[in-house]
């Protein structure tokens, strides 16, 4: 049995609001403890890796979420609210990543574009 379309509706209000909360408050403790503790010990070479990796990464993220998007025109309810889970939850992925980043290498630049594809994934994939 499915739940009511009002229903399933806060039920995916209360997801995304959580999966934000969750983002914001790893990026802002990432943020905290980074800036005041000493500069990590990772040599340029791991630091150039990662960050291509990040880079790599916060691109396929972006792809797949605008995949996502256009996708969902033409499922049914059910598997729209499925699919735009999915859709934040990848978005997710990019700022987590982000804000590992900046734990990592101390560089508050590398989590802003995990940061930016969570915020696309959450403009474009609507309730």
């Amino acid at each position: 049995m499915t739940p009511a379309p009002l229903a399933a509706d806060k039920q995916l209000l209360v997801i995304r609001v959580a999966m934000t909360a969750g983002v914001v408050t790893f990026l802002v403790v990432a943020w905290i403890v980074s800036s005041r503790s000493a500069a990590p010990m990772l040599t340029p070479d791991r630091v150039r890796i990662l960050t291509t990796v990040m880079y790599a990464a916060v691109g396929l993220a972006a792809a797949g979420i605008m995949a996502l998007r256009l996708r969902l025109a033409s499922v049914s309810p059910a598997m729209r609210r499925s699919l735009s889970v999915v859709a934040w939850a990848v978005g997710e992925f990019a700022a987590i990543f982000g804000g590992v980043l900046l734990l990592l290498t101390g560089d508050w630049t590398l989590a802003l574009p995990g940061a930016l594809v969570f915020a696309m994934s959450l403009a474009a994939v609507r309730l």
